[in-house]
Protein backbone atom coordinates (compact mmCIF):
# COMPACT_ATOMS: atom_id res chain seq x y z
CA UNK A 1 0.00 0.00 0.00
CA UNK A 2 1.16 3.51 -0.69
CA UNK A 3 1.99 6.05 1.90
CA UNK A 4 -0.76 8.01 0.20
CA UNK A 5 -3.23 5.38 1.38
CA UNK A 6 -2.00 5.14 4.95
CA UNK A 7 -4.32 6.39 7.66
CA UNK A 8 -3.74 9.79 9.23
CA UNK A 9 -1.47 9.55 12.25
CA UNK A 10 -3.05 9.54 15.66
CA UNK A 11 -2.86 12.81 17.61
CA UNK A 12 0.56 13.26 19.14
CA UNK A 13 3.14 15.90 19.78
CA UNK A 14 5.21 14.75 16.82
CA UNK A 15 5.22 16.73 13.61
CA UNK A 16 4.38 15.53 10.12
CA UNK A 17 8.04 15.12 9.28
CA UNK A 18 8.68 12.89 12.30
CA UNK A 19 5.51 10.89 11.64
CA UNK A 20 6.45 10.45 8.04
CA UNK A 21 9.98 9.41 8.90
CA UNK A 22 8.62 6.68 11.19
CA UNK A 23 6.19 5.40 8.56
CA UNK A 24 8.87 5.34 5.91
CA UNK A 25 11.25 3.49 8.22
CA UNK A 26 8.57 0.84 8.75
CA UNK A 27 8.12 0.34 5.02
CA UNK A 28 11.85 0.06 4.53
CA UNK A 29 12.02 -2.62 7.24
CA UNK A 30 9.16 -4.46 5.58
CA UNK A 31 11.07 -4.50 2.32
CA UNK A 32 14.17 -5.75 4.19
CA UNK A 33 16.23 -3.17 2.37
CA UNK A 34 19.35 -1.72 3.89
CA UNK A 35 19.41 0.99 1.24
CA UNK A 36 17.51 2.17 -1.79
CA UNK A 37 19.23 -0.29 -4.14
CA UNK A 38 18.25 -3.27 -2.00
CA UNK A 39 14.71 -1.92 -1.88
CA UNK A 40 14.54 -1.88 -5.69
CA UNK A 41 15.88 -5.47 -5.91
CA UNK A 42 13.28 -6.72 -3.46
CA UNK A 43 10.45 -5.19 -5.47
CA UNK A 44 11.85 -6.53 -8.76
CA UNK A 45 12.10 -10.12 -7.47
CA UNK A 46 8.57 -10.04 -6.09
CA UNK A 47 7.21 -8.65 -9.36
CA UNK A 48 8.69 -11.63 -11.26
CA UNK A 49 7.85 -14.41 -8.83
CA UNK A 50 4.45 -13.33 -7.55
CA UNK A 51 2.96 -11.47 -10.47
CA UNK A 52 -0.60 -12.54 -9.73
CA UNK A 53 -0.54 -12.73 -5.95
CA UNK A 54 -1.82 -10.19 -3.50
CA UNK A 55 -0.44 -10.24 0.04
CA UNK A 56 -1.54 -8.30 3.06
CA UNK A 57 1.02 -7.55 5.70
CA UNK A 58 0.35 -6.05 9.08
CA UNK A 59 3.05 -3.78 10.41
CA UNK A 60 3.16 -2.34 13.86
CA UNK A 61 4.66 1.14 13.88
CA UNK A 62 5.82 2.50 17.18
CA UNK A 63 4.67 6.10 17.73
CA UNK A 64 7.55 8.60 18.02
CA UNK A 65 6.27 9.95 21.33
CA UNK A 66 5.80 6.50 22.89
CA UNK A 67 2.05 7.08 23.19
CA UNK A 68 1.05 3.67 22.03
CA UNK A 69 1.18 1.86 18.72
CA UNK A 70 -0.53 2.26 15.42
CA UNK A 71 -1.84 -0.60 13.36
CA UNK A 72 -2.04 -0.24 9.65
CA UNK A 73 -2.21 -2.49 6.64
CA UNK A 74 0.32 -2.33 3.84
CA UNK A 75 -1.14 -3.96 0.73
CA UNK A 76 1.51 -5.00 -1.78
CA UNK A 77 0.26 -5.12 -5.38
CA UNK A 78 2.62 -7.15 -7.56
CA UNK A 79 0.96 -6.81 -10.99
CA UNK A 80 2.74 -5.48 -14.03
CA UNK A 81 2.40 -1.67 -13.69
CA UNK A 82 2.93 -1.10 -17.39
CA UNK A 83 -0.53 -2.39 -18.41
CA UNK A 84 -3.98 -1.29 -17.27
CA UNK A 85 -5.61 -4.75 -17.64
CA UNK A 86 -4.31 -8.32 -17.61
CA UNK A 87 -5.88 -11.72 -18.34
CA UNK A 88 -6.88 -13.97 -15.49
CA UNK A 89 -8.20 -17.54 -15.57
CA UNK A 90 -11.32 -18.49 -13.63
CA UNK A 91 -12.06 -22.00 -12.40
CA UNK A 92 -13.74 -22.94 -15.68
CA UNK A 93 -10.67 -21.97 -17.67
CA UNK A 94 -12.25 -18.88 -19.20
CA UNK A 95 -10.48 -15.55 -19.33
CA UNK A 96 -11.65 -12.32 -17.83
CA UNK A 97 -10.25 -8.82 -17.69
CA UNK A 98 -9.21 -7.61 -14.27
CA UNK A 99 -8.70 -3.87 -13.81
CA UNK A 100 -5.26 -3.11 -12.38
CA UNK A 101 -4.46 0.07 -10.49
CA UNK A 102 -1.78 2.28 -12.01
CA UNK A 103 0.67 3.44 -9.34
CA UNK A 104 0.47 7.24 -8.93
CA UNK A 105 4.09 7.31 -7.67
CA UNK A 106 3.42 9.49 -4.61
CA UNK A 107 7.14 9.78 -3.95
CA UNK A 108 10.58 8.31 -4.51
CA UNK A 109 13.27 7.02 -2.20
CA UNK A 110 16.75 6.60 -3.63
CA UNK A 111 15.34 6.99 -7.13
CA UNK A 112 12.68 4.28 -6.68
CA UNK A 113 8.96 4.73 -6.12
CA UNK A 114 8.37 3.78 -2.48
CA UNK A 115 5.03 2.23 -3.47
CA UNK A 116 5.75 0.06 -6.50
CA UNK A 117 9.54 0.13 -6.73
CA UNK A 118 9.62 1.56 -10.25
CA UNK A 119 12.74 3.64 -10.99
CA UNK A 120 12.18 7.35 -11.25
CA UNK A 121 11.79 8.30 -14.89
CA UNK A 122 12.92 11.57 -16.42
CA UNK A 123 9.33 12.76 -16.63
CA UNK A 124 8.82 12.06 -12.90
CA UNK A 125 11.36 14.58 -11.59
CA UNK A 126 8.65 16.90 -10.26
CA UNK A 127 8.03 17.16 -6.54
CA UNK A 128 10.22 18.35 -3.69
CA UNK A 129 13.27 16.69 -2.15
CA UNK A 130 13.12 16.17 1.62
CA UNK A 131 16.69 15.08 2.23
CA UNK A 132 16.69 16.36 5.79
CA UNK A 133 14.05 13.72 6.65
CA UNK A 134 15.61 10.87 4.66
CA UNK A 135 18.47 11.06 2.21
CA UNK A 136 17.20 10.54 -1.33
CA UNK A 137 13.55 11.17 -0.45
CA UNK A 138 11.40 13.09 -2.94
CA UNK A 139 7.64 13.62 -2.54
CA UNK A 140 5.02 14.53 -5.11
CA UNK A 141 2.56 17.37 -4.66
CA UNK A 142 -0.39 15.19 -3.66
CA UNK A 143 1.62 13.34 -1.03
CA UNK A 144 2.96 16.61 0.40
CA UNK A 145 -0.59 17.96 0.61
CA UNK A 146 -1.77 14.78 2.33
CA UNK A 147 1.01 14.87 4.90
CA UNK A 148 0.47 18.56 5.58
CA UNK A 149 -3.24 17.97 6.02
CA UNK A 150 -2.62 15.18 8.53
CA UNK A 151 -0.01 17.28 10.33
CA UNK A 152 -2.38 20.26 10.52
CA UNK A 153 -5.08 18.16 12.20
CA UNK A 154 -2.61 16.88 14.77
CA UNK A 155 -1.21 20.33 15.45
CA UNK A 156 -4.60 21.92 15.97
CA UNK A 157 -5.70 19.09 18.27
CA UNK A 158 -2.59 19.75 20.34
CA UNK A 159 -3.09 23.54 20.18
CA UNK A 160 0.22 24.03 18.40
CA UNK A 161 1.50 26.09 15.48
CA UNK A 162 4.72 25.77 13.44
CA UNK A 163 7.78 27.91 14.24
CA UNK A 164 10.64 28.26 11.72
CA UNK A 165 13.86 29.47 13.37
CA UNK A 166 16.88 30.98 11.65
CA UNK A 167 20.26 30.43 13.31
CA UNK A 168 22.91 33.07 12.57
CA UNK A 169 22.23 36.49 14.12
CA UNK A 170 18.84 35.20 15.33
CA UNK A 171 19.61 32.49 17.90
CA UNK A 172 23.41 32.57 17.79
CA UNK A 173 26.49 34.46 16.54
CA UNK A 174 29.56 32.66 15.20
CA UNK A 175 33.08 33.65 14.23
CA UNK A 176 36.08 31.91 12.79
CA UNK A 177 39.02 31.48 15.15
CA UNK A 178 41.22 33.31 12.67
CA UNK A 179 38.87 36.33 12.81
CA UNK A 180 39.02 36.80 16.57
CA UNK A 181 40.15 40.36 17.27
CA UNK A 182 43.25 41.22 19.36
CA UNK A 183 40.98 42.60 22.08
CA UNK A 184 38.98 39.36 22.17
CA UNK A 185 42.23 37.39 22.36
CA UNK A 186 43.46 39.50 25.26
CA UNK A 187 40.23 38.83 27.11
CA UNK A 188 40.79 35.09 26.65
CA UNK A 189 37.59 34.39 24.78
CA UNK A 190 38.84 31.02 23.52
CA UNK A 191 39.70 30.00 27.06
CA UNK A 192 36.19 30.88 28.18
CA UNK A 193 34.75 28.76 25.37
CA UNK A 194 36.91 25.75 26.30
CA UNK A 195 35.93 25.70 29.98
CA UNK A 196 33.87 22.79 31.21
CA UNK A 197 30.99 24.91 32.51
CA UNK A 198 27.40 23.65 32.13
CA UNK A 199 26.14 27.25 32.16
CA UNK A 200 28.50 28.63 29.54
CA UNK A 201 27.11 30.22 26.39
CA UNK A 202 30.29 30.32 24.22
CA UNK A 203 31.35 27.08 22.56
CA UNK A 204 34.22 25.93 20.36
CA UNK A 205 33.37 24.02 17.18
CA UNK A 206 36.73 22.27 16.88
CA UNK A 207 36.12 20.61 13.52
CA UNK A 208 35.10 23.94 11.97
CA UNK A 209 37.66 26.15 13.75
CA UNK A 210 34.91 28.41 15.01
CA UNK A 211 33.43 29.92 18.15
CA UNK A 212 29.67 30.13 18.60
CA UNK A 213 27.85 32.32 21.12
CA UNK A 214 24.30 31.45 22.13
CA UNK A 215 22.00 34.45 22.35
CA UNK A 216 20.89 35.27 25.90
CA UNK A 217 17.58 33.64 26.90
CA UNK A 218 17.74 31.17 24.00
CA UNK A 219 17.40 28.06 26.20
CA UNK A 220 14.36 29.40 28.03
CA UNK A 221 12.96 30.63 24.74
CA UNK A 222 13.13 27.19 23.13
CA UNK A 223 11.70 25.49 26.20
CA UNK A 224 8.66 27.77 26.41
CA UNK A 225 8.13 28.00 22.65
CA UNK A 226 8.11 24.20 22.35
CA UNK A 227 4.84 24.04 24.30
CA UNK A 228 3.15 26.22 21.66
CA UNK A 229 4.98 25.30 18.45
CA UNK A 230 6.48 22.45 16.47
CA UNK A 231 9.89 23.94 15.72
CA UNK A 232 12.17 23.76 12.69
CA UNK A 233 15.69 25.08 12.19
CA UNK A 234 16.06 26.68 8.77
CA UNK A 235 19.45 28.13 7.86
CA UNK A 236 21.33 29.00 4.71
CA UNK A 237 24.36 27.48 6.39
CA UNK A 238 25.86 24.11 5.49
CA UNK A 239 24.24 20.90 6.72
CA UNK A 240 27.20 19.99 8.94
CA UNK A 241 27.19 23.44 10.52
CA UNK A 242 23.42 23.36 11.08
CA UNK A 243 23.62 19.97 12.79
CA UNK A 244 26.45 21.11 15.08
CA UNK A 245 24.49 24.19 16.16
CA UNK A 246 21.35 22.10 16.64
CA UNK A 247 23.31 19.90 19.07
CA UNK A 248 24.25 22.98 21.10
CA UNK A 249 20.70 24.30 21.16
CA UNK A 250 18.99 20.95 21.60
CA UNK A 251 21.39 18.45 23.19
CA UNK A 252 18.51 16.20 24.20
CA UNK A 253 17.06 16.20 20.68
CA UNK A 254 13.61 17.09 22.01
CA UNK A 255 12.89 20.31 20.09
CA UNK A 256 13.94 19.71 16.48
CA UNK A 257 14.53 15.98 15.92
CA UNK A 258 14.97 15.62 12.13
CA UNK A 259 13.61 19.09 11.42
CA UNK A 260 16.93 20.79 10.58
CA UNK A 261 16.86 22.40 7.13
CA UNK A 262 20.03 23.78 5.52
CA UNK A 263 21.11 25.37 2.24
CA UNK A 264 21.26 22.02 0.44
CA UNK A 265 17.52 21.57 1.04
CA UNK A 266 16.47 24.88 -0.55
CA UNK A 267 14.65 24.67 -3.88
CA UNK A 268 15.63 28.19 -4.98
CA UNK A 269 19.08 29.71 -4.77
CA UNK A 270 19.52 32.33 -2.03
CA UNK A 271 15.90 31.89 -1.01
CA UNK A 272 14.21 30.06 1.82
CA UNK A 273 10.77 28.59 1.25
CA UNK A 274 8.04 26.75 3.12
CA UNK A 275 7.83 24.24 0.26
CA UNK A 276 10.33 22.04 2.12
CA UNK A 277 8.45 22.30 5.41
CA UNK A 278 5.81 19.65 6.11
CA UNK A 279 3.65 22.18 7.90
CA UNK A 280 0.78 24.24 6.52
CA UNK A 281 1.57 27.83 5.55
CA UNK A 282 -1.51 28.99 7.45
CA UNK A 283 0.04 27.98 10.80
CA UNK A 284 3.71 28.82 10.12
CA UNK A 285 5.51 31.63 11.96
CA UNK A 286 9.05 32.53 10.85
CA UNK A 287 11.75 34.18 12.97
CA UNK A 288 14.66 35.47 10.88
CA UNK A 289 16.94 38.51 10.85
CA UNK A 290 16.86 38.67 7.03
CA UNK A 291 13.70 39.60 5.16
CA UNK A 292 15.20 39.23 1.68
CA UNK A 293 15.43 35.43 1.81
CA UNK A 294 11.69 35.08 2.51
CA UNK A 295 10.33 36.86 -0.57
CA UNK A 296 7.37 34.47 -0.90
CA UNK A 297 6.49 34.36 2.79
CA UNK A 298 6.87 37.87 4.20
CA UNK A 299 3.46 37.69 5.86
CA UNK A 300 4.67 34.75 7.96
CA UNK A 301 7.86 36.55 8.98
CA UNK A 302 8.71 38.25 12.26
CA UNK A 303 11.92 40.17 11.62
CA UNK A 304 14.50 39.83 14.38
CA UNK A 305 17.09 42.30 15.61
CA UNK A 306 20.46 41.05 14.51
CA UNK A 307 22.64 39.58 17.21
CA UNK A 308 26.21 40.85 16.75
CA UNK A 309 28.33 39.53 19.60
CA UNK A 310 31.75 39.01 18.00
CA UNK A 311 33.91 41.76 16.50
CA UNK A 312 34.02 40.07 13.09
CA UNK A 313 30.23 40.18 12.90
CA UNK A 314 30.17 43.91 13.63
CA UNK A 315 32.88 44.64 11.08
CA UNK A 316 31.26 42.52 8.41
CA UNK A 317 28.11 44.61 8.60
CA UNK A 318 30.03 47.89 8.61
CA UNK A 319 29.62 48.73 12.30
CA UNK A 320 32.82 50.42 13.35
CA UNK A 321 32.15 50.01 17.04
CA UNK A 322 33.55 47.81 19.76
CA UNK A 323 31.70 44.52 19.89
CA UNK A 324 29.83 43.21 22.91
CA UNK A 325 32.54 40.57 23.35
CA UNK A 326 35.18 43.33 23.53
CA UNK A 327 33.04 45.37 25.93
CA UNK A 328 32.33 42.26 28.01
CA UNK A 329 28.58 42.77 28.10
CA UNK A 330 25.61 41.14 26.47
CA UNK A 331 21.89 41.46 25.94
CA UNK A 332 19.84 41.20 29.10
CA UNK A 333 17.85 38.00 29.34
CA UNK A 334 14.87 39.69 30.96
CA UNK A 335 13.99 42.07 28.13
CA UNK A 336 16.35 41.22 25.29
CA UNK A 337 15.28 40.34 21.76
CA UNK A 338 14.27 36.71 22.41
CA UNK A 339 12.35 37.51 25.60
CA UNK A 340 10.48 40.25 23.74
CA UNK A 341 9.62 38.01 20.80
CA UNK A 342 8.53 35.18 23.11
CA UNK A 343 5.87 37.49 24.52
CA UNK A 344 4.76 38.31 20.96
CA UNK A 345 4.56 34.60 20.10
CA UNK A 346 2.47 33.93 23.19
CA UNK A 347 0.04 36.65 22.12
CA UNK A 348 -0.17 35.31 18.57
CA UNK A 349 -0.79 31.80 19.88
CA UNK A 350 -3.45 33.02 22.31
CA UNK A 351 -5.34 34.93 19.61
CA UNK A 352 -5.14 32.09 17.10
CA UNK A 353 -6.64 29.56 19.53
CA UNK A 354 -9.12 31.97 21.08
CA UNK A 355 -12.26 29.93 21.71
CA UNK A 356 -14.45 33.03 21.50
CA UNK A 357 -13.66 33.42 17.81
CA UNK A 358 -16.55 31.98 15.82
CA UNK A 359 -14.53 30.41 13.00
CA UNK A 360 -13.31 26.83 12.90
CA UNK A 361 -9.64 26.35 13.78
CA UNK A 362 -8.87 24.78 10.41
CA UNK A 363 -10.01 27.92 8.61
CA UNK A 364 -7.86 30.33 10.64
CA UNK A 365 -4.66 31.86 9.29
CA UNK A 366 -1.77 32.86 11.54
CA UNK A 367 -0.66 35.46 8.97
CA UNK A 368 -3.77 37.49 9.69
CA UNK A 369 -3.07 37.24 13.41
CA UNK A 370 0.52 38.46 12.96
CA UNK A 371 -0.74 41.37 10.87
CA UNK A 372 -3.35 42.34 13.46
CA UNK A 373 -0.94 42.17 16.41
CA UNK A 374 1.65 44.23 14.52
CA UNK A 375 -0.91 46.93 13.72
CA UNK A 376 -1.54 47.46 17.43
CA UNK A 377 2.02 48.74 17.98
CA UNK A 378 1.62 52.33 16.68
CA UNK A 379 -2.15 52.47 16.54
CA UNK A 380 -3.37 56.02 17.14
CA UNK A 381 -0.14 57.64 15.91
CA UNK A 382 -0.14 59.98 12.89
CA UNK A 383 3.30 60.65 11.44
CA UNK A 384 4.75 63.23 9.09
CA UNK A 385 8.34 62.90 7.85
CA UNK A 386 10.83 65.73 7.42
CA UNK A 387 13.88 65.28 5.19
CA UNK A 388 14.05 61.58 5.89
CA UNK A 389 13.46 60.50 2.30
CA UNK A 390 15.35 61.38 -0.89
CA UNK A 391 13.69 64.42 -2.45
CA UNK A 392 12.95 62.77 -5.81
CA UNK A 393 11.35 59.63 -4.38
CA UNK A 394 7.75 58.93 -3.44
CA UNK A 395 7.47 58.92 0.37
CA UNK A 396 4.92 56.10 0.17
CA UNK A 397 7.55 53.83 -1.38
CA UNK A 398 10.08 54.36 1.38
CA UNK A 399 11.07 51.76 3.93
CA UNK A 400 10.18 53.81 7.02
CA UNK A 401 6.78 54.86 5.63
CA UNK A 402 5.84 51.25 4.90
CA UNK A 403 7.16 50.06 8.26
CA UNK A 404 5.15 52.68 10.15
CA UNK A 405 1.96 51.71 8.30
CA UNK A 406 2.51 48.03 9.05
CA UNK A 407 2.75 49.02 12.71
CA UNK A 408 -0.65 50.70 12.52
CA UNK A 409 0.41 54.34 12.19
CA UNK A 410 -1.12 56.77 9.71
CA UNK A 411 1.50 58.52 7.55
CA UNK A 412 1.02 61.84 5.75
CA UNK A 413 3.07 64.47 3.92
CA UNK A 414 1.67 67.66 5.45
CA UNK A 415 1.25 68.79 9.04
CA UNK A 416 -2.13 69.46 10.63
CA UNK A 417 -3.63 69.41 14.09
CA UNK A 418 -4.15 65.63 13.99
CA UNK A 419 -0.43 64.85 13.52
CA UNK A 420 1.08 63.31 16.66
CA UNK A 421 4.72 62.81 15.60
CA UNK A 422 7.22 64.52 13.31
CA UNK A 423 10.01 62.15 12.24
CA UNK A 424 13.20 63.98 11.29
CA UNK A 425 16.98 63.67 11.08
CA UNK A 426 17.68 67.12 12.51
CA UNK A 427 15.81 69.97 14.20
CA UNK A 428 16.49 72.54 11.51
CA UNK A 429 13.47 71.84 9.28
CA UNK A 430 10.20 73.76 9.17
CA UNK A 431 8.26 70.68 10.26
CA UNK A 432 10.61 70.16 13.19
CA UNK A 433 10.03 73.77 14.28
CA UNK A 434 6.28 73.23 13.89
CA UNK A 435 6.46 70.15 16.14
CA UNK A 436 8.23 72.13 18.87
CA UNK A 437 5.78 75.06 18.60
CA UNK A 438 2.73 72.80 18.72
CA UNK A 439 4.04 70.43 21.39
CA UNK A 440 4.12 67.42 19.08
CA UNK A 441 6.56 64.55 19.45
CA UNK A 442 9.78 65.07 17.46
CA UNK A 443 11.55 61.73 17.03
CA UNK A 444 14.40 60.17 15.10
CA UNK A 445 13.50 57.48 12.52
CA UNK A 446 15.10 54.91 14.83
CA UNK A 447 12.02 55.30 16.99
CA UNK A 448 10.03 53.49 14.28
CA UNK A 449 12.63 50.75 14.02
CA UNK A 450 12.67 50.24 17.76
CA UNK A 451 8.89 49.85 17.77
CA UNK A 452 9.18 47.38 14.90
CA UNK A 453 11.67 45.15 16.71
CA UNK A 454 10.20 45.57 20.18
CA UNK A 455 6.57 45.22 19.09
CA UNK A 456 5.48 48.09 21.34
CA UNK A 457 5.57 51.88 21.23
CA UNK A 458 8.86 53.14 22.63
CA UNK A 459 9.36 56.23 24.83
CA UNK A 460 9.79 59.14 22.43
CA UNK A 461 12.32 60.85 24.72
CA UNK A 462 14.75 57.97 24.13
CA UNK A 463 15.02 58.89 20.43
CA UNK A 464 15.77 62.63 20.27
CA UNK A 465 16.54 64.53 17.07
CA UNK A 466 19.94 66.28 16.92
CA UNK A 467 20.35 69.97 16.02
CA UNK A 468 21.30 71.01 12.44
CA UNK A 469 25.01 71.18 13.24
CA UNK A 470 24.99 67.45 13.82
CA UNK A 471 26.01 67.58 17.47
CA UNK A 472 24.30 64.79 19.36
CA UNK A 473 21.57 65.64 21.81
CA UNK A 474 22.06 64.40 25.39
CA UNK A 475 20.10 61.21 25.72
CA UNK A 476 18.30 59.78 28.67
CA UNK A 477 20.32 57.45 30.83
CA UNK A 478 19.69 53.92 31.95
CA UNK A 479 17.17 51.58 30.43
CA UNK A 480 15.92 54.10 27.89
CA UNK A 481 19.40 54.52 26.49
CA UNK A 482 19.74 50.75 26.26
CA UNK A 483 16.61 50.64 24.13
CA UNK A 484 18.02 53.21 21.75
CA UNK A 485 21.26 51.29 21.51
CA UNK A 486 19.24 48.33 20.30
CA UNK A 487 18.63 50.04 16.97
CA UNK A 488 21.42 52.64 16.81
CA UNK A 489 24.61 52.67 14.71
CA UNK A 490 23.08 51.87 11.37
CA UNK A 491 25.65 52.18 8.61
CA UNK A 492 25.56 51.93 4.86
CA UNK A 493 26.62 48.70 3.31
CA UNK A 494 29.52 49.53 1.02
CA UNK A 495 29.63 46.17 -0.67
CA UNK A 496 27.88 47.16 -3.91
CA UNK A 497 30.05 46.34 -6.85
CA UNK A 498 32.27 43.91 -4.93
CA UNK A 499 33.33 41.01 -7.06
CA UNK A 500 32.99 38.56 -4.21
CA UNK A 501 29.22 38.70 -3.75
CA UNK A 502 27.48 35.40 -3.20
CA UNK A 503 24.21 36.88 -4.45
CA UNK A 504 24.01 38.40 -7.91
CA UNK A 505 21.34 40.91 -6.99
CA UNK A 506 22.39 44.57 -6.63
CA UNK A 507 20.44 47.28 -4.96
CA UNK A 508 19.74 50.29 -7.15
CA UNK A 509 21.19 53.33 -5.37
CA UNK A 510 18.93 56.20 -4.36
CA UNK A 511 19.73 59.85 -3.79
CA UNK A 512 21.52 59.67 -0.45
CA UNK A 513 21.84 63.38 0.36
CA UNK A 514 19.09 63.32 2.97
CA UNK A 515 19.00 59.59 3.61
CA UNK A 516 19.56 58.07 7.02
CA UNK A 517 22.87 56.30 7.42
CA UNK A 518 22.31 52.66 6.61
CA UNK A 519 19.10 53.45 4.75
CA UNK A 520 20.01 51.67 1.55
CA UNK A 521 17.78 48.70 1.93
CA UNK A 522 20.46 46.14 1.49
CA UNK A 523 22.54 43.97 3.77
CA UNK A 524 24.93 41.13 3.26
CA UNK A 525 24.76 37.85 5.13
CA UNK A 526 27.82 35.76 5.84
CA UNK A 527 29.07 33.47 3.14
CA UNK A 528 28.41 29.76 3.06
CA UNK A 529 31.45 27.48 2.76
CA UNK A 530 31.73 25.85 -0.62
CA UNK A 531 30.07 28.66 -2.53
CA UNK A 532 32.08 30.30 -5.25
CA UNK A 533 33.72 33.68 -4.68
CA UNK A 534 33.02 33.73 -0.96
CA UNK A 535 34.31 36.75 0.92
CA UNK A 536 37.51 36.33 2.85
CA UNK A 537 36.03 37.36 6.17
CA UNK A 538 32.82 35.39 5.90
CA UNK A 539 31.93 32.96 8.67
CA UNK A 540 31.71 29.34 7.51
CA UNK A 541 28.23 27.93 7.46
CA UNK A 542 26.49 31.25 7.67
CA UNK A 543 24.13 33.00 5.30
CA UNK A 544 25.26 35.60 2.83
CA UNK A 545 22.96 37.47 0.51
CA UNK A 546 21.77 40.97 -0.23
CA UNK A 547 18.50 41.97 1.33
CA UNK A 548 16.04 44.80 0.77
CA UNK A 549 15.84 45.73 4.43
CA UNK A 550 17.87 47.80 6.85
CA UNK A 551 20.82 46.13 8.47
CA UNK A 552 20.12 45.97 12.17
CA UNK A 553 22.57 46.25 15.03
CA UNK A 554 21.55 44.21 17.99
CA UNK A 555 23.44 45.50 20.92
CA UNK A 556 20.05 45.36 22.60
CA UNK A 557 19.31 46.12 26.20
CA UNK A 558 22.56 45.10 27.81
CA UNK A 559 24.07 43.99 31.04
CA UNK A 560 27.43 45.66 31.62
Amino acid sequence: MSLAESPSPAPSSSSGSDDFAALLDAELELASAADSAALGDAFAEEDLEENEEEDEVEVEVEDLEQKGTKRRRLEELHQDQASSVMPDEDTAGSSKNVQVEICPHPGYFGGLCFRCGKPQAEEDVSGVAFGYIHKGLRLGTSEIDRLRGADLKNLLRGRKLVLILDLDHTLINSTRLQDISPAENELGIQTIASKDDPNKSIFTLESMHMLTKLRPFVNKFLNEASSMFEMYIYTMGDKAYAIEIAKLLDPGNIYFSSKVISNSDCTQRHQKGLDVVLGAETVAVILDDTEYVWQKHKENLILMERYHYFASSCHQFGHNVRSMSELMHDERESDGALATILDVLKRIHEIFFDSDVGTDLSSRDVRQVIKAVRKEVLQGCKLVFSRVFPQKSRPQDHFFWKMAERLGAVCCTDVDSTVTHVVALDRGTDKAHWAAANKKFLVHPRWIEAANFRWCRQPEEDFPVPPPNGNPVPRSKGKGKDKENAVASHHKETNKGKENNVADEKETGQDEDNALAGQEEMAEENAVPGQEKAEENAVPGQEKTQETALDTTTTGPTDS
